[in-house]
């Protein structure tokens, strides 16, 4: 991996955090936004109990005439002060004398001074900037008339700062004006040095309990009557004893005679509560703090690069789960540091950094890839070129062979034909390289992508999966046994999970045991259960297999592979649903569903008196017989796709990989794709590929795939050595190592169809192109060979249908077909159907032919 890659991350993000700094503001009104949905999934909490407000509420003030005169509040202060309270603020701005009433400013003054214990609000009209201490300087200060202010013991201002924050003190001149609440604080502590480093942090940011209701409140008339009845020694409706010792906060919270501010609770939050917050979080110590802006910068950059790694350095999906989780984690966080810690950790420049950094490494990613596209590409073209330059040479010489008019010396013949050869050879070679640099497109080599799934089994709706599949959905209600038939890797025990799943036991036990990886006595350990000291090691009692899955399913892999005197055992379990432990005596009855399964031929080993006839009656109520993954040509493309799917999902395949995927025989079946798939993911993406090519496939793989498709070339050497003669076909399937004559006669029609449709349908061209020879005979042969396979094709079109629908007539036609020559056929029905080529009339049979 190249050093710089590893760069690339922090040179993402470095410019993605410099954005940050400049977009700071509208990513703190965002942040805003995402704080109340941190309150709201915090939840309210109870306010500190030291904390009484008593208000005056709309129908107060209406029950009072519309205006609350200055006698009341000092009836409240006398009651406050009698109940012994420790601070009393009365958030009422007392600007001016009562014009009408001026006795009540004498007697609310007085009841001011006696008390000692009241605060009362001011205010600044402006407040500027901090200065040198950090401390907001205010202007226009407007504190309580002389004749009230000169009796109270604090006065404190009520100016809040941005986003509802509290200066805890604003300097006018030479002198500091503390805030309204923090004057409470003092007379509650018995003076300023208790609450002395709120100064110190000049702006505090407010964390709110909940609504109103947070706090203990009390109707103030309530309060009043309640007192009166407290001296006269009667029952009172609020308990005005408790009082005692508390901060008393006294104002209006009327929608229309007071001011009102929206916080995360509450759109109507009155001010009086807002000083009540203040308090309350200073008595907890709840003020809300921030991480800083230098950490904040360090997150931020961390979730930057962690998001680029996690594009640059993994493979899709797995990339963009990483990406989800690292953009996820700050989050929860963020939620945590508030809920538990009073933090704030804001997650919209973190955001930013990481949609950026994800954003640029994708782009990054997409160039890395498109330019490996390219390459491939001018690669590509360059082979393709080389492909026509060796086909033309084909041509030209193909076209001297046949020549009949041209006399030539047979040693020109015998070169002639050497060098068709090489130039084929090197044709089939440079072929195979272009195929290797394409990615196979489904739809474009006649598959189907229609995928079909029932559990974990994955087929294609038309396949050979598909009447197996409908005969499990038949019977997965029953209870009876079912036998399972197939090659190793074919996917045995998917079935039997797949019939548990759906059937009525599907809440109960699925238990698997593979019976030929255990000796006789293991397995009737295993299967049956043992009793304390039934052998040596037996330590303890041990529960079977069998008790186990009581009220389940027990699947017995490789059921052929057991003794015959087992065999005896497992009969009597079936046939009585009891059995004992090992060592033991009581008899223990069970209800379970047996699945077997076996890749060996049952019916022989019940001739040859290796397995129990009567037992395989028992097992075989239904059977169900798994094909090989090589009789599943039109799952292959499905299955690859599938297991890339799990890996890494933009990964695609070569044609050459897919056609050699095809003519492979998968002798490991499904298993052993499983693998080969994993395999060759793993090697593309060590090198960063989105292309499986052949290199990537098992080198025992590969030779077996290279030796089918050479023994194609021979097969078809070998016919025109014998002129296409009756018993070409024979002796061809003889020299060729013993092959059967079926597979040798389909290899030669599967060449015959693709010259007939490489040569566009030209009979002659295609008989010249097969037989490489001038000799009439011999290009007869071959011409009522060809006209009989395109025949035997035109008897399955069916053109009063639509071609999709006719199409599927054609599968009868591929039995037995190498794969790779299925597309060669359909080519032609299609011709055929569409009228490109003309049906054909058969010729009369020679007695030297031979029918393939």
């Amino acid at each position: 991996m190249k050093p710089q890659r590893f760069l690339l991350p922090a040179l993402f993000t470095i410019p993605t955090v410099l954005l940050v700094v400049f977009l700071r503001g509208p990513l703190e009104s965002i942040e805003s936004g995402f704080t109340d949905w941190k309150y709201q999934w915090r939840g309210e909490r109870l306010a500190d109990t030291n904390i009484v407000i008593i208000y005056n509420d709309d129908n107060a003030v209406k029950a009072l005439g519309g205006t609350i005169r200055r006698n009341f509040y000092s009836l409240m202060v006398k009651a406050l002060t009698d109940l012994k309270v420790k601070a009393i603020g009365i958030d009422v701005f007392f600007d001016s004398a009562d014009p009408v009433y001026p006795e009540y400013d004498d007697l609310l003054a007085r009841m001011i001074g006696n008390s000692g214990k009241v605060v009362l609000p001011s205010y600044f009209k402006l407040v500027g900037g901090p200065d040198q201490d950090g401390i907001l300087r205010g202007e226009e200060y407007h504190p309580p008339f002389a004749r009230i202010a000169e009796h109270a013991a604090l006065i404190g201002h009520e100016n809040l700062g941005e986003h509802f924050e509290v200066p805890v003190v604003i300097r006018i001149g030479d002198s500091l004006v503390p805030a309204f609440g923090f004057q409470l604080l003092n007379l509650y502590a018995g003076g300023p040095h208790s609450f002395a480093s709120l100064v110190a942090q000049g702006n505090v940011r407010l964390n709110y309990p909940g609504r109103m209701t947070s706090f203990t409140s009390y109707p103030f008339l309530e309060v009043l009557k309640s007192y009166d009845a407290l001296r006269r020694d009667e029952p009172t409706n609020i308990p005005v004893r408790s009082l005692k010792d508390k901060i008393i906060l006294v104002g209006v919270v009327g929608d229309g005679t007071g001011k009102l501010f929206e916080t995360p609770f509450d759109r109507r939050f009155p001010a009086l509560g807002i000083h009540a917050v203040f308090i309350d979080n200073a008595l907890q110590g709840t003020f809300i703090s921030d991480v800083g802006f230098p950490i904040l910068l360090v997150v931020a950059f961390l979730v930057g690069v962690l998001c680029a790694i996690s594009v640059l350095f993994f493979p899709s999906p797995r990339s963009r789960i990483l990406a989800f989780v690292v953009l996820v984690f700050p989050v929860l966080l963020s939620i945590i540091l508030f809920s538990w810690w009073n933090t704030i950790l804001p997650i919209g420049p973190i955001f930013l950094v990481g949609l950026v950094s994800l954003g640029a490494s994708f782009f990054y990613k997409h160039r890395l890839v498109r330019a490996q596209v390219d390459s491939l590409t001018v690669e590509r073209i360059e082979i393709i070129n080389q492909l026509k330059d060796r086909e033309a040479k084909v041509a030209l010489l193909e076209k001297e062979l046949l020549d009949i008019s041209h006399v030539r010396t047979a040693d020109r013949t015998t070169e002639l034909l050497e060098e068709i050869r090489r130039h084929k050879a090197e044709i089939k070679t440079l072929s195979s390289r272009a195929d290797d640099m394409e990615v196979f497109e489904e739809t474009e080599q006649g598959y189907s992508r229609e995928m079909a799934t029932f559990e974990e089994l994955v087929y294609s709706p038309a396949g050979a999966l598909k009447n197996v599949i409908e005969f499990i959905q038949k019977i997965v209600a029953s209870d009876a046994p079912v036998l399972i038939l197939g090659e190793s890797g074919t996917g045995k025990e998917l079935v039997a999970k797949a019939i548990h799943r759906r059937s009525e036991r599907k809440e109960n036990p699925f238990i698997a045991l593979n019976c030929g990886a255990l000796s006789e006595s293991l397995l009737e350990s295993e299967l049956f259960g043992h009793e304390k000291g039934a052998f040596t090691g037996a330590v303890k009692d041990k529960m079977g297999r069998f008790e186990l899955a009581d009220g389940g399913t027990i699947f017995l892999d490789e059921i052929g592979e057991v003794s015959e005197a087992f065999q005896l055992r497992l009969l009597r379990v079936l046939q009585e649903g009891e059995f004992e432990r090992v060592g033991g005596t009581k008899t223990i009855k069970v209800q379970v569903r047996v699945l077997a399964a076996t890749n060996k031929d049952l019916k022989e080993q019940v001739r040859v008196k290796k397995f129990r006839e009567d037992l395989y009656y028992r097992l075989n109520v239904f059977s169900i017989d798994l094909p090989p993954l090589r009789d599943r040509q039109e799952d292959i493309p499905l299955l690859v796709r599938y297991f890339l799917g799990r890996e890494d999902g933009s990964l695609k395949v070569s044609k050459n990989v897919m056609d050699s995927f095809t003519n492979y025989s998968w002798p490991g079946n499904i298993r052993e794709l499983e693998s080969v798939i994993r395999r060759a993911a793993l090697l593309a993406r060590a090198e960063k590929r989105t292309m499986v090519n052949m290199k990537d496939l098992t080198e025992d793989l590969v030779q077996a795939v290279q030796g089918s498709i050479a023994i194609e070339e021979q097969i078809l050497e070998s016919v025109r050595e014998k002129g296409f003669s009756r018993s070409s076909v024979s002796e061809t399937a003889n020299e060729l190592g013993g092959l059967n004559r079926g597979t040798v006669a389909e290899y030669l029609r599967g060449q015959c169809l693709q010259a007939f449709t490489e040569q566009g349908f030209d009979v002659e061209r295609a008989v010249q192109h097969i037989s490489l020879t001038a000799d009439q005979e011999v290009n007869m042969r071959v011409r009522k060979k060809l006209l009989d396979y395109i025949n035997n094709i035109s008897e399955a079109v069916d053109t009063a249908q639509p071609w999709e629908a006719a199409r599927v007539g054609l599968k009868p036609k591929t039995k037995n077909l190498p794969q790779r020559y299925h597309p060669y056929l359909e080519k032609t029905a299609e011709a055929l159907y569409r009228g490109v080529i003309k049906r054909t009339s058969r010729l009369p049979q020679s007695s030297d032919d031979e029918s393939a």
